[in-house]
């Protein structure tokens, strides 16, 4: 009797639950068509959805940190290389340990089918041995015929270039006697790919000879209701305790909702005693953001996503450069207002997050927007990436 088909859930860089939730979401659906799945990830603590959707956890390969050098106290966010290069991928010796490791997870796992979400160096080892599906937001998605990544920041000077990057991992793979590849966006090559986030929020957008192709939500958002009251927050707690986004939060007062898993105990007393109503159990996106004015995030393109499709305005206070992409995207498109918070001269109080929510011209986009974009959903983006999945297998 021939075995079930084995699909090997890759998750490798990235921090936050979007990560496992996204693989959640396709691994529920494909465990539920007769399908084995087990899942690879780096951070067990954030990987709840992926537990909760009874799906076996296995241990990603640890990235080793990169041969020191005198310029790594310097954000490396340029490019995408930039970034991956400073995490180590710049160190062939780094690329090696981490090739092994996924090397020696398909020799125990065996899969037919290897999804990657945000995890080059499996799609890499899974060459030849399994088909390769990459699916997850458009910023670690990207186009695989790039022969030098795009710059993410006008005018930036990276550290790290693409040439010597592709040649450490090319090293690496020449001792592990693996095929070269031939270009650095082949880092990102595989059977298929779905970016599953809204085209809007796609830097890559441009560059691909296919849209972005929709986010992979479990439920229809709800549009905004006619009631909407005050402010959704969702922010991870090291935003949180930052002096001035701690003191604006507090300034919010009895207009925030929050939701921050995680948050010390400290801070929470702190903000309670301000009048801020804490989540703290998870909560049901959809009505939950339906129910907002305003939905005040760190720029992640899954809340970016959530509140686009509800219609509903969006304030980003953005860190990470993936985040800093997202955000500025929903202001130039008139849906938010965003801050980057590494401007010490960028504003941020609560009278400006208060002006946005009482901003009648930023809902009024803000609702045609989502009508738009809950439009492009009738083809369920999920049931196309799960159908493609089954192709593969």
């Amino acid at each position: 009797m021939a075995r079930r088909k084995r699909v090997l859930l890759a998750w490798e860089r990235g921090l936050g639950f979007g990560h496992s939730t996204h693989l959640a979401r396709i691994g529920r659906r494909l465990a539920g068509q007769d399908v084995e799945v087990v899942a690879a990830v780096p951070h067990r603590t954030l990987s709840a959805p992926l537990e909760t959707a009874g799906i076996p956890l296995l241990d990603a390969p640890a990235w080793p940190a990169p041969s020191p050098r005198p310029d790594d106290h310097i954000p490396a966010s340029a490019t995408l290389t930039d970034g991956l290069a400073a995490m180590g991928l710049r160190d062939a010796d780094c690329v090696r340990a981490v090739l092994r490791g996924w090397r020696a997870l398909l020799d125990t796992v065996q899969p037919d089918l290897v999804v990657c979400n945000y995890a080059p160096l499996a799609g890499v080892a899974a060459r030849g041995r399994a088909r390769v599906m990459r699916s997850g937001t458009a910023y670690y998605t990207p186009p695989d015929h790039f022969e030098a990544m795009p710059f993410m920041v006008p005018a930036a000077t990276p550290r790290h270039r693409d040439a010597e990057t592709l040649a450490a991992v090319n090293a690496a793979l020449d001792a592990e006697g693996l095929a070269p590849l031939p270009r650095i966006g082949a880092l990102f090559a595989s059977d298929d790919a779905f970016v599953a986030t809204f085209p809007l929020l796609d830097f890559y957008a441009d560059h691909r000879s296919r849209d972005a192709e929709g986010p992979l939500f479990d439920e229809m958002p709800l549009p905004q209701r006619r009631d909407a009251r005050g402010i959704f927050g969702y922010l991870h707690p090291e935003l949180v305790a930052q002096t001035r986004v701690l003191e604006t939060l507090c300034g919010l007062g009895t207009k925030l909702a929050l939701r921050s898993p995680g948050l010390p105990p400290d801070m929470a007393q702190r903000l309670t005693a301000a009048g801020v109503r804490l989540h703290r159990d998870a909560v049901r996106v959809a009505p939950t953001i339906a129910g907002a004015r305003l939905v005040l995030h760190q720029g992640s393109a899954g809340m970016a996503a959530d509140a686009l499709a509800a219609g509903v305005p969006q304030m980003t206070l953005c860190v990470h450069i993936e985040h800093h992409l997202n955000g500025s995207a929903l202001a130039a498109a008139g849906l938010g207002r965003h801050v980057g918070l590494p401007d010490p001269a960028a504003r941020l109080d609560a009278d400006l997050v208060r002006d946005a929510m009482a901003d009648e011209d930023l809902a009024f986009v803000a609702a045609a927007a989502g009508r738009i974009h809950r439009q492009t959903l009738e083809d369920w983006p999920l049931d196309r990436l799960t159908a493609r999945c089954r192709a593969l297998l």
